[in-house]
């Protein structure tokens, strides 16, 4: 009787020593995810090309800047398959010329509010020879050699978008618009349909 009851404690002790254990390897490993993934950052990029001219006319676009931020994972950090949401973007309108012959432009803010998250979005996998692609506002493509993983938003994803804000101002003549991205934006002519611009890179 006593070894049997010595054999039973002696099995109780294993198993739970087997689940600690096994509750310490999950600990590790999601301690291990979290710590590999990067800080969740929120960017912006250029819509517009760097070089040529352009014209636009008056109500007209002159540059739109698009921004994103890293899908969050369930630990709050950058989603590793790379994907991202949008959270917005900003227009800068041509409104016409003044007077002074001083450059009237528009900007436009608009913010998009997302919960999304990888709890919200699961990845599909297509296999074979593919290119990045974008399908959408809310599907990114990563091409990781001959695979694709793209993912698309899930109806758990709640977007809210208000009201956009928007402010006007004058860039005297012969000056030039520093936008958010870094890139200038040179006037070259300012009639009142229309305006000839370029678009320069950082320190040119």
């Amino acid at each position: 009787m006593g070894s049997e009851l010595e054999t039973a404690i002696v099995g109780v002790n294993s198993e739970q020593q087997g689940l600690r254990l096994g509750i310490v390897i999950a600990l590790a490993v999601a301690a291990f995810a979290a710590a590999g993934c990067a800080q969740v950052e929120q960017r912006q990029r250029l819509a517009e090309p760097v070089g040529p001219v352009m014209r636009t006319p008056v109500g007209g676009t002159i540059a739109t800047i698009m921004k994103d931020r890293d899908l969050p994972n369930a630990f709050g950090r950058a989603d590793i398959y790379g994907r991202t949401v949008d959270v917005g973007f900003t227009r800068i309108i041509y409104r016409g010329r003044v007077a002074d012959g001083s450059v009237l432009v528009e900007q436009v803010n608009v913010d998009v509010q997302s919960n999304a998250s990888t709890m919200t979005r699961a990845p599909v996998i297509y296999s074979g020879w593919t290119q990045p692609a974008v399908a959408s506002s809310r599907e990114r493509g990563v091409a990781y050699g001959t695979s694709r993983t793209v993912s698309v938003a899930s109806p758990a994803d709640q977007v809210a978008m208000p009201l956009p804000g928007a402010a006007q101002f004058t860039i005297p003549k012969q000056r030039s618009l520093t936008l958010p991205t870094g890139q200038t934006v040179e006037f070259i002519a300012a009639e009142r349909h229309e305006l000839i611009f370029r678009i320069v890179g950082q320190g040119m």
